[in-house]
């Protein structure tokens, strides 16, 4: 029999089942958040690891090409004609390749090396540009060159003076440096 001025009893064992799994929710949610969020991180910061070394090898790659052409010397006095700061001969592309175990950031570089001679005021100069990339896929006349996949551009400016039977680099100018991302 039931009387009118009683509260009925309510049976609360459920509730907490309820509340534990409502808890565990909110729990799982929160870190399914966060695991996604580390992940993302962690995959945004390898390619930019991977683009960061791809740039300072080509960086690398082409101031070794620079200090190689620098280098270059021949007993000539003919400024038309092949000699120092230049790639490889008179109107020609030279390449330096820095792969294997001379490879920077373990990336191969190719670097495209070709002449642009003037002669001003009594002094030889020889515009030189550099570009590097990573994989040479466009061929023109038989040699790969560099091409929409271009890393670093730079152009150099070697500055020689005659210094008795061989033509010396006096000066080394680097005129434009850009680089592709």
């Amino acid at each position: 029999m039931k009387h009118f001025g009683a509260r009925a009893r309510r049976d609360e064992r459920g509730a907490t089942l309820i509340l534990a799994i409502g808890f565990m929710v909110v729990v799982g949610g929160i870190g399914a958040g966060v695991v996604s969020s580390v992940a993302t991180g962690f995959n945004g910061r390898t390619v930019l690891d991977r683009l960061r070394n791809r740039e300072y090898a080509a960086d690398g790659a082409v101031e070794f090409a620079i200090a190689s052409v620098r280098q270059l010397s021949e007993a000539t006095g003919d400024p038309g004609g092949p000699g120092v700061a230049d790639c490889g001969g008179h109107d020609k592309t030279n390449h330096y390749s820095r792969k294997g175990p001379d490879a920077l950031n373990g990336i191969d570089i190719w670097v495209d090396c070709s002449n642009q001679r003037t002669l001003v005021d009594g002094l030889l100069q020889r515009n030189v540009v550099f570009t590097a990339c990573v994989d040479p896929g466009f061929v023109d006349d038989g040699n790969p060159k560099c091409g929409g996949s271009t890393i670093v551009r730079a152009q150099v400016n070697y500055q020689a003076k005659s210094a008795g039977a061989l033509m010396v680099v006096t000066r080394t100018w680097v005129q434009s440096w850009s680089v592709n991302r």
